[in-house]
């Protein structure tokens, strides 16, 4: 016959198993650090600040596919002296027809930003040259002024909804001292 044991010996140990099972599920789990505050102005300024490197980019590239993405769907673009843009389709296809035959070097100048729950709108200066991709000579430049209008979507990303841009000097002329300057 095998040996099984001490009665008291198992006894006592089953009870001071089950003990230790139960004071372990009734310890309070540790306590995790609190989470540190975010500041939706903070969080919407880096994200606005990212949306405009990428479509800075996607300029800079003439990546037409690049720069349509950064639009909303119903997309709304007022360019200087010319017709209004709908939809990110017909964006689209204006920059690629524009970024065709010429390379585009675009700065920009953020001068001021705010938001509101899921829209915000930023504004500041451009200056642009574009050269001919047949042989690199300037081909036109243009400086002004620019406004969008953001909107957040249901990811939590923004988007460009509303954009409008204005020269500041006529077609043709571009003065001199109208370079926006870069701050730093």
């Amino acid at each position: 016959m095998g040996n099984r044991g001490n009665p008291r010996r198992i006894s006592a140990t089953l009870v001071f198993c089950s003990v230790l099972v139960l004071v372990a599920g009734c310890a309070a789990p540790p306590e995790e650090p609190p989470a540190p505050e975010v500041d939706p102005r903070a969080e919407a300024e880096a994200a606005l600040g990212e949306l405009a490197a990428k479509y800075l980019q996607a300029v800079n590239r003439g990546d037409a596919d690049g720069l349509a993405v950064l639009y909303t769907e119903d997309a709304i673009r007022l360019p200087s002296d010319g017709r209004r843009i709908e939809g990110r389709d017909a964006i689209r296809l204006f920059a690629a027809a524009d970024y065709a035959d010429t390379d585009w070097d675009m700065q920009l100048h953020v001068d001021d930003s705010d938001y509101s729950g899921d829209l915000a709108f930023v504004r500041g200066t451009y200056a642009l040259t574009l050269t001919s991709k047949e042989d690199s000579s300037v081909v036109y430049q243009e400086v002004g002024k620019w406004m969008d209008l953001m909107r957040r979507g249901e990811d939590g990303s923004w988007l460009i909804a509303r954009e409008i841009s204005n020269r500041d000097h006529p077609a043709g002329q571009m003065p001199a001292d109208a370079i926006p300057q870069e701050e730093g």
